[in-house]
């Protein structure tokens, strides 16, 4: 059955894109009931699997700004490996002066293994169409001129008689070129051995165990069973069963992630894994050696390529995938452990609440037993998305560096074979921060004082890059790229810019690497990760670009002596001519300390155009992981009554209990907490960040909070 699934929320020209594919493909079996339209990518890509796995014919559509990194997660979703197609190359380099390029041509080039080529005519927003899951995938961009040539290319392959079909466009085999095993016997480096005793105590803890296919790697661990006797009663191993014609056809990963897959059904154990033995694969004359670890649970399955260009890191890399493997099962292991359960209402009935809330609400009722209990309510959120979910890369020796490619990864991978440029789109856009309704709430009985208390999410106006989740970022192995990515959404990041001499800030001008150094030291400093400052260095620039190299006294912190740190990182950026664009033109780049776990939009705060890449909802997890993340301010009603007077021009009366309304806000904490986007104080409407800044002189930390108003006893 031939099905076409895109987003539901589209511009009016992909709209006309969608309406042309309908039109062209009508004759061929597409039906208006099978269109599907959907709220999210990952709610598309859940209706693709199962439209893959029914044997369906799948036409699959995304916006030019989403193409390239939806194919991405397209590769990490199915676990196929990517390759830099040469056709496409070749019809991009004929249409485009490649030193001129303001694209990413590697990422445009990027398909997956053995797959069909639909070129479009200057190669840019390429489809193609590659088997899967028992159905046939095609990715198409919704792009109404270039679209033409991909669709006839679609139907040749797909629906011309045999005998007319042109020869297919089949992207060749990866080079995967095996190495002889480095390690006759076990190591024995406590590197080794303490993950693995790690690992054995925490499956013993959770009476759980996992199915380890038998392999050079894997069996170092059967070798430990007389020395860690819990390995007997945690740890089942199993041969790899027979492989068919066709298996044997598959690449490195999928035959592991198989073989993890059936290791875990024959025990029933809650994990089944398996470790490669070490591969090599050279691309334009660099050589990239690396293996791959695969583990599957009872809902998903994943293989992680760990990595290494450095020969002399070769002895550390299978003893890694050991530790990558155990690290992963006890992640897994700790976030499958039973979570505390918070009071909640109906509405919220059993959603997990994170320890500081549940202190927050146990101070609320200590304080005021008269406020309804229907306050608790505000209490009550889901906990964000373990941070292993969102890293692309781990700790590692050396340059190693572990890559998601199984069926569950939420990222994009780098492809095999074709290095894909970090500062292309690293995922497909979410939902912007979409401000909904607030709900009111009410003492049970008017009163005459008491006081507010505000419980703030995050430090600053949560607009573009957060300085500590790039941190944390970074620490994961992200580059200053993909950090970027992340945070300035559909950017392009341009090299070989020439910097001006001089940068003027606060009416006096400063040496362009003097001024960025300083405030590189003075915004983060010299103790954040280095790919986190370079990425703060390249805000910082682009940010001045963007302002033609004025700015005032507020645009960032600025006088500190540069550590040598933040001095060698601007000397990188400067020497590459780095900055940010957008459409052909420079980017806006604002940037804060600590998020509320998502960023919020441009709009939200600033109000005027809203501008696509700073349309908020990014994730940044690590911001949880911040001391301060949380935090609170209490005022008497009697003090705001005469700051609201002062800088409002309002008189509040009655019960201080009215005086506040939360009108809207981007549910950047939960469905009910979120960066302020309206209030409504007396009557009068202000925004979040003004309530923040004008009003409350900056005393709370950031716009994202909950009001509590509590009446005098």
């Amino acid at each position: 059955m031939l099905k076409l699934f895109t987003l539901e929320n589209l511009s009016a020209a992909s709209a006309d894109a969608v309406y042309k594919i309908c039109l062209t493909m009508e004759e061929y079996g597409l039906t208006q009931d099978n269109v599907g339209a959907f709220e999210s990518y990952e709610a598309m890509f859940n209706a693709a699997l199962y439209a893959l796995e029914d044997g369906d014919d799948l036409l699959l559509a995304a916006e030019n700004e989403d193409f390239n990194a939806v194919k991405h997660v397209i590769f990490a979703k199915l676990a196929l490996d990517a390759i830099a197609s040469p056709q496409i190359a070749a019809q991009i380099t004929a249409h485009y002066d490649l030193m001129e390029a303001d694209f990413d041509v590697d990422a445009h080039c990027a398909v997956p293994l053995e797959c069909d080529v639909h070129l479009s005519e200057d190669g840019l927003f390429s489809g193609f169409t590659v088997r899967a899951s028992g159905g046939t995938l095609t990715v198409l961009p919704l792009d109404f001129d270039r679209m033409d040539a991909e669709l006839a290319s679609v139907i040749r392959l797909m629906f011309a008689p045999e005998e007319e079909a042109p020869a297919a466009v089949i992207v060749p085999e990866l080079n995967e070129t095996a190495l002889p095993p480095l390690h006759e016997e076990m190591p024995t480096q406590p590197e080794f051995v303490e993950p693995v005793t790690q690992m054995l105590e925490a499956l013993s803890g959770a009476q759980e165990k996992i199915c380890l296919v038998h392999g050079p790697v894997t069996d170092w661990i059967y070798e430990l069973r007389d020395t860690l006797l819990e390995i007997e009663d945690t740890v089942d191993f199993a041969y790899p069963q027979e492989e068919t014609e066709a298996d044997l056809q598959e690449s490195a990963s999928a035959r592991l992630l198989r073989q993890a897959k059936q290791a875990r059904q024959v025990s029933d154990a809650a994990f089944g894994a398996a470790i490669s033995e070490m591969y090599s694969n050279e691309n334009d004359g660099n050589t990239v050696y690396y293996a791959y670890v695969a583990i599957a649970d009872r809902e998903t399955a994943k293989a992680k390529r760990i990595n290494t260009t450095n020969p002399d890191d070769l002895a550390l890399l299978l003893p890694h995938c050991v530790t990558v493997l155990c690290e992963t099962v006890c992640k897994k292991l700790a976030e499958a452990a039973p979570a505390e359960e918070a009071p909640a209402t109906e509405e919220k009935k059993g959603k997990k609440v994170s320890k500081g809330v549940i202190i927050f609400a146990v101070i609320v009722l200590i304080a005021a037993i008269a406020t309804p209990i229907a306050l608790l309510k505000h209490f009550v959120f889901t906990e964000p998305t373990s941070a292993s979910d969102m890293s692309l890369s781990t700790a590692a020796p050396g340059a190693l560096t572990t890559v998601n490619i199984g069926g569950d990864a939420t990222t994009t991978t780098q492809p095999s074979s074709a290095s894909l440029p970090a500062g292309n789109n690293l995922t497909p856009a979410e939902p912007g921060a979409s401000d909904v309704s607030a709900a009111t709430t009410t003492t049970s009985a008017p009163s005459t004082s008491g006081t507010f208390t505000f419980y703030v999410f995050g430090y600053g106006h949560g607009v573009g890059l957060s300085q500590h989740g790039a941190d944390y970022l970074a620490k994961q192995g992200w580059t200053y790229a993909q950090i970027l990515a992340n945070y300035y959404y559909g950017t392009t990041l341009v090299t070989g810019d020439t910097y001006p001499a001089t940068i003027n800030y606060a009416g006096t001008d400063y040496n362009t690497r003097e001024y960025l150094a300083s405030a590189l030291e003075t915004e983060m400093g010299g103790s954040f990760s280095k790919e986190a400052l370079k990425a703060q260095a390249v805000a910082l620039y682009t940010f001045a670009k963007y302002n033609n190299y004025r700015l005032n006294a507020d645009a960032n912190a600025y006088g500190k002596t540069a550590s040598a740190t933040c001095t060698e990182v601007v000397d990188e950026v400067v020497s590459q001519g780095l900055y940010l664009a957008y459409n052909g033109s420079t980017a806006l780049t604002p940037f804060h300390s600590i998020s509320a776990g998502k960023t919020t939009s441009y709009y939200n705060v600033w109000g005027g155009s809203q501008l696509p890449y700073l349309n908020g909802g990014r994730p940044s997890y690590g911001d949880y992981e911040v001391s301060d993340f949380k935090s609170t301010f209490t005022i008497s009603s009697e003090e705001f009554k005469t700051i609201a007077q002062s800088k409002l021009g309002v008189t509040l009366t009655g019960d201080p209990a009215s005086w506040i309304r939360i009108v809207s806000h981007d549910q950047a904490v939960s469905e009910d907490i979120g960066y302020v986007s309206t209030l409504n104080i007396g009557g009068k409407e202000v925004t979040g960040n003004e309530f923040r800044g004008k009003v409350m002189e900056g005393k709370i930390r950031s716009h994202c909070f909950m009001l509590v108003y509590t009446p005098t006893a």
